[in-house]
Formats: structure tokens, C-alpha cells, sequence
């Protein structure tokens, strides 16, 4: 196995699954889709609070992260370019893809098997989760629409980036930086659990994306 390929892996079956989900979706009842969509934000949420609860971060570090990685991330538009750029390709809703995205790359397998793969070229973590996510495309391609399928790119570039950091730099990442970014992974759950459910619809979850990276390195 080489870095990157459990991402590849990944990124692969996200679009087959999306591609499932969108045939399927005219035979899925509505009220299916909507319970679906309802159980994926609510496992969102409590995904979030179990992060926040098993992570103990360096609390003035982490605010300051949050605080830069938040200001870059809407000073540069992330989420607002994308909205474009999903637009301009045709697609349906930005929703889909943000959903999608925070789901399928926040995480304690997403970190860990990043890094396991980059650093000792063990796959089997990040594979796992590559199968999940495959089918939790399936339901939300059903429901929110292509926009879904382009989080498998996102999954690429950030789960690729992950890897390579992990595999390059993997023995000077500080000692207390996963934690921290468990931590921030937690928070941007919520607000994601959240705007599934439609509770926060003016927050740019995509906005606060650099904090991840950010958290890695410091």
C-alpha cells in the first residue's frame, strides 16, 4: 500500500455511493429520506458532544486556533467560492456537499487513520471508514442531492493532505495536537449536526475548515 491510497479508496466509493443514492432517490419515500437525513444529524451531534467529552485540549490554544483558522476561512470565502463553483457545475445545494464533507472527514478515523497510514503504512483504519462513508453517501445523495458527490474531492485533498503530513512530518507533530483538533472536529460536528436539522442556517461551517489544519500544526 502506498500514502494515500485508503483515501483513494475512499474517495472512490463516496461516488459510487452518491451515484447509487441519486438512481435510487425517485423509489426512497420522502418521509424515509427526511427520517434519514433526521438520524444522520442527530448521529452528528452526538458524535460532536463525544468528542468534546474525550478530548482534553489546551484551551487558550484551541480558542486562538479557532479564532485564526475562523477569520482566514472567511476572509478567503471557502464556503462562498464553493457555492459558486457548485452553481457554475450545476449543482443543487450547497447543504449536501457541506454535510457531507464535515461528516465524512471529522472524525477520530479520519485523524487516526491518516496518520496511521502516513506514518506506518497501515490502511485497514482508514478503509473501514472508507466503506461507511460510501454508504452514508447513499442516503444523503438521496436526499440532498448531487452536491454530495463533490465532497468526495474534498475528501481527497483533506484526507490526502492529512497523509502526507503524517508521512513527511509525522514524527514532529506536537504531542497534544491531536487532542486539540479532536476537540475543534467536535465543535464543527455540531454546527453540522445542526444545520442538517436546519437549526443553523446562516453559520459557514466551511469557514472554520483552516482551524482543523491549523490545530495539527501548533
Amino acid at each position: 500500500m502506498f500514502p494515500g491510497f485508503g483515501t483513494l479508496v475512499n474517495t472512490s466509493l463516496i461516488l459510487l455511493g452518491s451515484f447509487v443514492g441519486l438512481r435510487a432517490s425517485r423509489y426512497i419515500p420522502n418521509s424515509l429520506k427526511d427520517g434519514a437525513i433526521n438520524a444522520i444529524g442527530l448521529f452528528t451531534l452526538m458524535l460532536g458532544v463525544k468528542l468534546l467529552y474525550e478530548n482534553k485540549p489546551e484551551t487558550l490554544k484551541v480558542f486562538f486556533t479557532i479564532l485564526i483558522g475562523s477569520a482566514l476561512g472567511h476572509l478567503i470565502k471557502i464556503e462562498e467560492s464553493l457555492h459558486e463553483l457548485l452553481k457554475n457545475r450545476g449543482g443543487d445545494s450547497l447543504s449536501g456537499f457541506v454535510s457531507a464533507s464535515v461528516l465524512f472527514t471529522v472524525g477520530p478515523m479520519t485523524l487516526l487513520g491518516c496518520i496511521l497510514e502516513g506514518t506506518k503504512g497501515d490502511s485497514t483504519l482508514i478503509l473501514s471508514k472508507a466503506f461507511m462513508d460510501g454508504f452514508s453517501s447513499i442516503i444523503l445523495s438521496s436526499s440532498l442531492g448531487k452536491s454530495v458527490a463533490f465532497s468526495a474531492f474534498f475528501v481527497l485533498i483533506f484526507q490526502g493532505s492529512l497523509t502526507m503530513l503524517a508521512f513527511y512530518l509525522g514524527s514532529f507533530l506536537p504531542k497534544d495536537s491531536m487532542s486539540n483538533a479532536l476537540f475543534v472536529g467536535g465543535g464543527l460536528m455540531l454546527l453540522t449536526g445542526a444545520k442538517i436539522l436546519g437549526l443553523l442556517e446562516r453559520i459557514k461551517v466551511l469557514n472554520f475548515f483552516p482551524s482543523l489544519f491549523i490545530s495539527l500544526l501548533v
